[in-house]
C-alpha cells in the first residue's frame, strides 16, 4: 500500500509539473495523453487490458531501451505487482480466410491477470530519454471464475506432476503443433478443434521465423533485430486466448537450434544475429556469449512476457529447441549452460506470473547441470527410434530423468524416426497409442508428445487416440497420491526379453545392468546408447554394455546390429569373461551365444575401430508377453498401472496380422502395503471401466490378477481392505514350478532348516481357502479343474505363518 501511495503522489506531482511547464511553454518527459480500459471488469486469471495513448521520445517502440511502458496493480488485499507494457498493431480477422487486416494505428498497451477477486487498481508510468510521466489511479474488478476450464496457471506440485493454482492437477495430453503449413489461423484452428474435441489439453508451439517466429532478417514481414512481426504477433494473441478458454496449454520454444547452427538445419547465414547480416554476432558461438547479443535476446523475451505473460494457457517457456544442434556444442558446452543459467533467471525475473521454463536437448542427459539448475522447472526428452515397442524406451528415459534430477519430466519429441513416411507404416496410430500409455505409466506429467502432426496425425484422423487417456486420468490422483514408478514384472505369460536401445551420438548407457529371472530390469530407468563405440575412435562415448543375468535353463542371448556403421567394427561377446565372439560387425545381422542355466555376467563390446548402431539385445525366454508399466503411491497403499500385449505393435501386425491374446497372469508389482484391495480394469481406448476385482500384497509384493486380452488394459489398485489375517513371512519359502498347471506339482523348499510345516492351504485372491492339506514331501497337488488366476499357498508352523503367490495356468 506504500508502494500505492508513493506512485499515487508522483503522478500527482508529474500532472502538475505538466500542466506548469505547458503554461510556460516548456515540456518536460513525455505525457499520458489517456489510458483507455478495455476489460472493465474481468475474471480470475483472466486477461485484462489497457490501451495507452502518449508522446514520448523514441524511434524504435519495441526497444525497452528507448521507451518503457509499465504499470503497477495493487489488489485487494494491497499486494502490488508490476507489468512491462508493450507496443502493437492491432488488426482485424476474417475467420472464413484467415486474413488479417489493419486495424488503425499501432499503441502501447498493457496486459495483466488478476489472482484476486475485488476491486483492483493501477498506475501507468512512462519513462523515456527525456524522463518519466504517469497516469492517474485507475479501478477495474476482478470476477470469480465463470468457465470452469479456467484453473488459474500451471505450477509444480510437491509431487512429480503439476497442478493448477486451484490444486487440481494438470496431465498434458496432446501432440507437437510446432509451425503452421499455410494460415496460421485456419490450421491452429483446425487441428486445435480435433485436439479438444477427443480431450487433448497440450501442444508445442515453435518461434521459428517460417513459423510464428516474431524476430528475424527483413523480409516477409520481419525486420530485423529488435522489431518483432506484428501479424504472427496477433495470430497468437488469438490463439493464447482461444486455447485458455478451451483448456489447452502451450510449450513455447522461444529458440530452435536453426539460427546458431551452420550444419544441423542451419539458418546461420540467414540469422540476424550475424555480422553478414548487419548482428553483433562474429560467428555462432557469439550468440550465447556476446553481450549485445544476449541484451537483445532478453528484450524479446521482455516483449514476449509483457504481451503473453498475462496468459494462463501458457504452461512454459523453452528456452531451446535441441540446444545440442548448435555448432560444437559439446566444446561449448560451458557457454550454452551459462546461457541458460542467465537466460533462465531472467525469465523468472521479470515473469509477474512466473510460468515454469524448461528447455530441451535430444534423447539423452546431455548437459546435467542444466537440468540441475534450480530455475529449470521441467526435464524432457526427444526420442527418434524404429522399433517395435518406442513405449519401452519412452518410459525408461522418465524414469532415469526422475531418478537424476527428481523434476517433472516429458517426453517432448517422439517418433519412429526422422521421416513422417516411417510413422505413415502404421496408419491405425498403433504406435501412437502405445506411447501416450507407456510414457504416461512411465512417470511422465503427461503423455509423449507425437512430432507428426500436419502430415500423420491430422491426414490419419488419430486424434482418437487422445481420448481414453483424457477420461481416465481423471480418475487417477497423480498429485494427491505422488505417483512414482514401480518395479513391476508379469508371471504366466513368458516370452523372450528384448531391450532395446534409444541413446542417440554422444549418449552414455548405463553401464551394469541386472536381468532377475521373472525379466525385471535393473537399475529401474536403465538405459542403452545405439551407438556402440569401437577402441580407436569416439571413445569418449564408449560404454559398453555388461548384463548380469540368471537363465533359469540354457537359453541364447543375441545381439542384433543396426542399419548403418562407421569404419571396421567388430562385435565382440564374452560369457563370464571368456571370449565367445569376435568377429567383424555386419550391418543387420545377429550374432548369437548360448548360455547356461545359472547366473552368468555377459559383456558385449566393440574392439574394432569404430561404431556400429544396435538394434537389441534378446535375452532367450526371460521376458513376458505383457509389459506391465506401473505407478505406486508414496503410502505405499494405492498403484495404477498399463498392462500390454507387447506383441500388439505396428512392427507384429504388419508382418504377421493380429497377435494371440495373452494367457492368464499375474502383474507383480514390489513395495506395497500388505493387504486385500480393491482392484477395478478399465478399457483404454475408451477410458471405461471394464470390471471390478480384488488384488492381495504380501510380503511387500502386490499380486494382480490379469485375466486374457488382446492388447491392452489399465487398471486401478486402491482402498485396502480389511485382510483375513495379518498377513506376514515368518517362514522363508521357496515354490517351483511357479506358474503350475492345474493337476500339477508344486515343489516348496524352506529356506529355515530348523522350521517345520504343520498344514498347507491355498488361498484365492481374496483370502478365501480353497483347500487344506498336510504337507507330504516337500510338495503342494494342485486340483485338476481349477480355474485360472493368481492364488496363494499358505504355509502355517508353530514357527509362524507365511503366504507365498503362485499362478494358475492352464
Amino acid at each position: 500500500m506504500k508502494k500505492t501511495i508513493f506512485l499515487w503522489t508522483l503522478a500527482i506531482t508529474n500532472l502538475f509539473m505538466h500542466k506548469l511547464l505547458a503554461n510556460n511553454g516548456s515540456t518536460l518527459g513525455p505525457v499520458i495523453n489517456s489510458v483507455e480500459v478495455l476489460t472493465p471488469t474481468v475474471e480470475l486469471f483472466g486477461k485484462f487490458e489497457a490501451k495507452i495513448d502518449l508522446s514520448a521520445s523514441y524511434s524504435n517502440p519495441y526497444n525497452y531501451n528507448q521507451i518503457e511502458v509499465s504499470a503497477t496493480f495493487t489488489s485487494p488485499a494491497g499486494a502490488t505487482k508490476t507489468v512491462d507494457g508493450f507496443f502493437m498493431q492491432d488488426y482485424n480477422l476474417n475467420e472464413t480466410n484467415g486474413n488479417l487486416s489493419i486495424n488503425g494505428t499501432g499503441i502501447f498497451r498493457i496486459r495483466f491477470s488478476p489472482t484476486e477477486t475485488g476491486t483492483w487498481s493501477f498506475i501507468v508510468s512512462v519513462v523515456d530519454g527525456t524522463g518519466s510521466s504517469f497516469s492517474e489511479l485507475i479501478n477495474f474488478g476482478c470476477l470469480d471464475i465463470a468457465n470452469p476450464l479456467n484453473h488459474g496457471f500451471i505450477r509444480k506440485s510437491s509431487t512429480n506432476y503439476l497442478q493448477f493454482d486451484d490444486g487440481n492437477q494438470y496431465i498434458a495430453i496432446g501432440e507437437n503443433m510446432a509451425w503452421q503449413n499455410n494460415n496460421a489461423y485456419l490450421n491452429y484452428k483446425s487441428w486445435l478443434e480435433m485436439l479438444i474435441e477427443n480431450g487433448g489439453n497440450f501442444f508445442r508451439l515453435w518461434h521459428a521465423h517460417w513459423g510464428l517466429g516474431i524476430e528475424w532478417s527483413p523480409g516477409n514481414g520481419f525486420q530485423g533485430l529488435l522489431n518483432y512481426k506484428q501479424t504472427n504477433c496477433y495470430y497468437q494473441d488469438w490463439m493464447f486466448d482461444y486455447c485458455a478458454e478451451n483448456g489447452v496449454y502451450i510449450m513455447l520454444a522461444l529458440q530452435h537450434h536453426g539460427p546458431v547452427s551452420t550444419q544441423v538445419n542451419p539458418n546461420w547465414n540467414e540469422s540476424p544475429y550475424n555480422a553478414a547480416n548487419g548482428g553483433p554476432c562474429q560467428s555462432t558461438l557469439d550468440f550465447f556469449t556476446n553481450e549485445e547479443a544476449r541484451n537483445i535476446t532478453k528484450n524479446r523475451y521482455r516483449y514476449i512476457i509483457a504481451r503473453w505473460g498475462y496468459s494462463r494457457s501458457i504452461l512454459c517457456w523453452e528456452l531451446f529447441n535441441e540446444v545440442h544442434w548448435t555448432d560444437n556444442f559439446q566444446v561449448n558446452k560451458a557457454d550454452v549452460a551459462n546461457w541458460h543459467f542467465e537466460m533462465a533467471d531472467y525469465l523468472k525475473d521479470i515473469d509477474p506470473n512466473l510460468h515454469l521454463v524448461t528447455t530441451s536437448y535430444g534423447d539423452d542427459l546431455t548437459d546435467e547441470e542444466v537440468w540441475a539448475y534450480p530455475s529449470i522447472d521441467l526435464t524432457q526428452t526427444h526420442t527418434y527410434s524404429n522399433v517395435a515397442n518406442i513405449e519401452r524406451t519412452l518410459a525408461n528415459e522418465n524414469g532415469l530423468y526422475l531418478n537424476e534430477f527428481n523434476k517433472p519430466t516429458l517426453n517432448g519429441e517422439f517418433g519412429l524416426g526422422g521421416t513422417a513416411s516411417l510413422a505413415n507404416q502404421d496408419p491405425d496410430g498403433i504406435h501412437i497409442h502405445n506411447a501416450l500409455w507407456g510414457s504416461l505409466f512411465g512417470g511422465g506429467f503427461g503423455t509423449a508428445m507425437t512430432w507428426w502432426w500436419d502430415n500423420y496425425i491430422h491426414p490419419q484422423d488419430l486424434y482418437h487416440h487422445f481420448f481414453g487417456v483424457s477420461q481416465l486420468v481423471n480418475d487417477i490422483p497423480f498429485v494427491e497420491e505422488n505417483l512414482s514408478p514401480a518395479d513391476a514384472y508379469v508371471l504366466g505369460a513368458p516370452d523372450d526379453l528384448t531391450l532395446t536401445p534409444s541413446l542417440g551420438w554422444g549418449g552414455i548407457g548405463t553401464s551394469e545392468i541386472t536381468i532377475t529371472e521373472a525379466g525385471l530390469v535393473l537399475p529401474q530407468g536403465a538405459v542403452l546408447g545405439q551407438f556402440l563405440y569401437g577402441s580407436q575412435w569416439n571413445t569418449q562415448f564408449r560404454s559398453p554394455p555388461i548384463f548380469l543375468v540368471h537363465y533359469p535353463a540354457s537359453a541364447d542371448f543375441t545381439v542384433t546390429t543396426g542399419s548403418e556403421t562407421g569404419t571396421g567394427p567388430k562385435i565382440t561377446i564374452k560369457l563370464d569373461g571368456i571370449t565367445l565372439i569376435d568377429q567383424n560387425a555386419l550391418t543387420g545381422t545377429t550374432y548369437t551365444i548360448t548360455v547356461p542355466a545359472g547366473n552368468h555376467t555377459i559383456q558385449v563390446d566393440n574392439s574394432g575401430t569404430d561404431w556400429i548402431l544396435i538394434s537389441s539385445y534378446r535375452f532367450e525366454g526371460l521376458g513376458s508377453q505383457i509389459d506391465a508399466h506401473v505407478l505406486v503411491s508414496a503410502s505405499k497403499e494405492m498403484a495404477t498401472g498399463w498392462a500390454l500385449n507387447n506383441r500388439y505393435n505396428h512392427q507384429y501386425i504388419s508382418a504377421f496380422g493380429e497377435p494371440d491374446p495373452t494367457p492368464p497372469s499375474t502383474i507383480m508389482v514390489d513395495n506395497m502395503q500388505n493387504g486385500t484391495y480393491a482392484l477395478r480394469w478399465y478399457d483404454p481406448e475408451t477410458g471405461t471401466l471394464e470390471g471390478n476385482d480384488v488384488a492381495l500384497a504380501n510380503n511387500g509384493i502386490l499380486s494382480i490378477p490379469l485375466g486374457s486380452f488382446l492388447w491392452d488394459k489399465v487398471f486401478i489398485v486402491d482402498n485396502p481392505l480389511v485382510a483375513t489375517e495379518d498377513i506376514r513371512a515368518d517362514i522363508a519359502i521357496e515354490v517351483y514350478p511357479n506358474p503350475v498347471r492345474p493337476g500339477g506339482t508344486v515343489q516348496f523348499r524352506i529356506k529355515d532348516v530348523n522350521a517345520m510345516t504343520d498344514r498347507i492351504a491355498l488361498l484365492d485372491p481374496t483370502g478365501r481357502e480353497v483347500l487344506s492339506m498336510t504337507p507330504e514331501n516337500d510338495q503342494i497337488i494342485i486340483p485338476a479343474g481349477l480355474p485360472d488366476g493368481p492364488y496363494w499357498v499358505k504355509f502355517e508352523s508353530r514357527n509362524g505363518t507365511s503366504l507365498t503367490p503362485i499362478v494358475v495356468v492352464e
